[in-house]
């Protein structure tokens, strides 16, 4: 057999089966179809109506394997332990639990006591033989036996579903789906986590479970879960479940909560306790999403653990250097490990210590590496330019003022000039007739108007509309050496 029986009633209890009416079929290649494994097990006429109920993929053999669930009770002398699907797949190998061993100790027992008591009673056995071959009505004693042990798994069984309502049994909480969530509700993830728990829990029969679920709903998912009740009468609690993750679930598929699992890193100052409880979390609803089997989540949540912690955490140090060289712990267990190195690190403040130097010299590192890249602040050099442009501009207020001064020195000599010949002094404006005959003063091309910027005249006389732009560019000009002038520097 390629797997054992313990194996394979553990995968029947988490898929919610019996493991007697269950069997796996090892060494099938990844890519037989649904279709060719049916085709299979109608052809060796053995199985009965058959259902797949769950696989997993073997990494070393490349392989998969199948659990199936049928109406008949399997056992290994019943049924053939290989399959022949044809050259292209090769054989598969049939696995069943080992039902029968306590059927055999069972009758070992009895034939046992049977033995010792005909001993007694000076009988041996060719004696009760030939009183039951006489007797010819009553059934040979193994059927009696078979028909015995039928009956009572029977009565087990319903035992086993008949519900137990006692003081330990707690309601759901309800569930409407309303949004904001109203007081007194859960919200969807909350609510369907729970749920899903307490259905591998309840031990009594599916009726009892879809009542219960449907006691716990109100609103929109009552109204969800009715409608699937009249279109499916015979829908079970977890097709209650599949129908209110569709309408209130997210929306994301397993392959992008797969991913979104695979990108969710553990954040600065946050506890590796913490970072493990959010990846298992996310875990679960990849599971719920049918994104990955349970026996793969301990293996998927130690690597992402080792992958995505902090660089400088160091529980999580010690978990890469020994997490490849152990099978992987369960989730109870990592988090039981992680919260005690946690605590040992608090209590040993030499251990802190090196941690917290260890972080500040990462960021003093970073800064250092950082700083000489970055430019000037660009505020520096426009304050340079704006106080060039100041001083320049002082400069030139200056040469204005030596001018001006130079302008009224002259007029006044030339009103004193009038003064002393009267007898050329006519009527109108004296100033008109001392500047019609005054002689023109020289072409100068640093003298001209200071309110419109034109030549031939002063500000005083201007009679033009004031030009600053012209004014400002004509002083740049004549403050500007000719020849090759570099500019402002």
């Amino acid at each position: 057999r390629a797997i054992v029986s313990e194996q394979i009633i553990k995968w029947c209890e988490d898929k919610g089966i019996d493991a007697r009416k269950a069997f796996v079929l090892s060494k099938v290649s990844l890519g037989v179809t649904d279709e060719t494994m049916y085709k299979v097990l109608d052809e060796a006429k053995d199985f009965g109506p058959c259902k797949i109920r769950g696989r997993c993929v073997e990494h070393i053999s490349k392989s998969q394997l199948v659990l199936f669930e049928t109406i008949n009770d399997m056992t290994k002398t019943d049924i053939p332990e290989q399959l022949l699907a044809g050259d292209e797949f090769g054989p598969w190998i049939v696995n069943v639990t080992e039902t029968q061993s306590v059927h055999v100790t069972g009758e070992r027992d009895f034939q046992s006591r049977l033995l010792s008591f005909l001993a007694n009673e000076g009988k041996t056995l060719a004696d009760v033989t030939g009183l039951l071959t006489s007797a010819s009505a009553l059934p040979t004693a193994p059927d009696l036996n078979t028909k015995l042990v039928n009956a009572i798994s029977s009565l087990v069984e319903k035992c086993q579903a008949t519900p137990v309502d006692g003081p330990g049994y707690r309601k759901l909480r309800m569930f409407s789906g309303m949004k904001p969530t109203p007081h007194g509700e859960e919200e969807y993830d909350a609510w369907a986590e729970q749920t899903t728990h307490m259905l591998d829990e309840w031990q009594c029969s599916d009726v009892v479970k879809r009542q219960r679920v449907a006691e716990s709903l109100k609103g929109a998912a009552a109204d969800i879960v009715r409608g699937l009740r009249v279109t499916n009468p015979q829908a079970t609690a977890n097709d209650y479940l599949k129908a209110l993750e569709t309408a209130f679930g997210t929306t994301d598929s397993a392959a992008d909560l797969m991913v979104r699992f695979r990108n969710t890193f553990q954040q600065d100052g946050e506890k590796l306790s913490a970072y493990l409880l959010r990846l298992d979390k996310l875990l679960h609803e990849v599971h719920r999403k049918g994104g990955i089997e349970v026996i793969d989540m301990n293996r998927a949540c130690i690597d992402q653990v080792a992958r995505g912690s902090l660089p400088h955490d160091l529980v999580a140090l010690r978990i890469r250097l020994t997490y490849k060289l152990k099978p992987p712990p369960s989730f109870t267990e990592l988090l039981r490990d992680v919260r005690e190195e946690e605590e040992m690190i608090l209590e040993r403040p030499n251990v802190q210590k090196v941690a917290s130097l260890s972080i500040s010299k990462r960021a003093e590192c970073a800064t250092a590496s950082v700083v000489p890249v970055l430019p000037e602040p660009a505020p520096v050099l426009q304050d340079t330019a704006i106080e060039s442009l100041r001083k320049e501009f002082q400069g030139l207020k200056t040469d204005v003022a030596r001018l001006l001064s130079a302008s009224v020195t002259a007029s006044a000599s030339v009103a004193q000039q009038v003064d002393q010949n009267p007898s050329q002094k006519g009527t109108g404006n004296s100033y008109a007739h001392v500047k019609e005959r005054a002689p023109k003063p020289p072409y100068r091309a640093d003298v001209f108007c200071y309110r419109c910027g034109e030549d031939g005249h002063f500000q005083r006389e201007c009679p033009n509309p004031e030009n600053l732009r012209k004014v400002n560019k004509r002083l740049l000009k004549m403050k500007q050496p000719t020849g090759n002038f570099p500019g402002a520097q």
